[in-house]
């Protein structure tokens, strides 16, 4: 039986991830999310920052809407955000896209693409102008997002490419 405090903070974060998701959510929803962040995540709902962690998670999970905690994607994805996340620093943004680089490949993206990372973010795209590395995780996080899942779409192409040659093969 949960502590009538563990109840309350629960509830309480239900009521801040539907502010931030802007959607009210079931409980089963809910349930199944909480159970997916102490599974993947080590998530604690007595945690401190668990507030600062259930924000997030509705920022990311309102621009994603497939967005998923137990993918091999979001991993990657939230190992490079918690980088950032940890950084008590302020960055440029062309330094933090240098530094960026170097941990995911952003070669090919477009520009585009990546002011699309910035306005996801909620934080504008200034080249010189700096910000707190703890602003610049959810971008970081936009960004491994957005290649991971271009990776992962050419790798079930190439699946299905690799299957009809096999297909081919056998028949002739």
């Amino acid at each position: 039986m949960a502590s009538k405090a563990y109840s309350q903070k629960y509830r309480q974060l239900k009521q801040v991830f539907e502010q931030v998701y802007q959607k009210p959510v079931s409980d089963i929803f809910w349930y199944r999310l909480i159970s997916q962040l102490k599974r993947y995540l080590n998530f604690s709902i007595d945690n401190p920052n668990a507030e600062i962690i259930i924000k997030q998670i509705a920022l990311i999970k309102k621009s994603y809407r497939n967005f998923r905690i137990n993918s091999a994607i979001f991993e990657e994805c939230w190992k490079l955000f918690q980088y950032y996340y940890r950084q008590n620093t302020e960055i440029s943004c062309a330094d933090f896209l240098a530094d960026l680089a170097k941990k995911i490949d952003i070669s090919q993206v477009s520009r585009t693409t990546r002011y699309d990372w910035f306005s996801k973010a909620k934080t504008p795209y200034k080249a010189a102008k700096k910000y707190s590395s703890k602003n610049l995780a959810l971008v970081a996080f936009y960004a491994a997002k957005s290649i991971k899942s271009k990776e992962w779409e050419q790798v079930q192409k190439s699946t299905i490419e690799v299957n009809a040659i096999v297909i081919k093969e056998k028949k002739a």
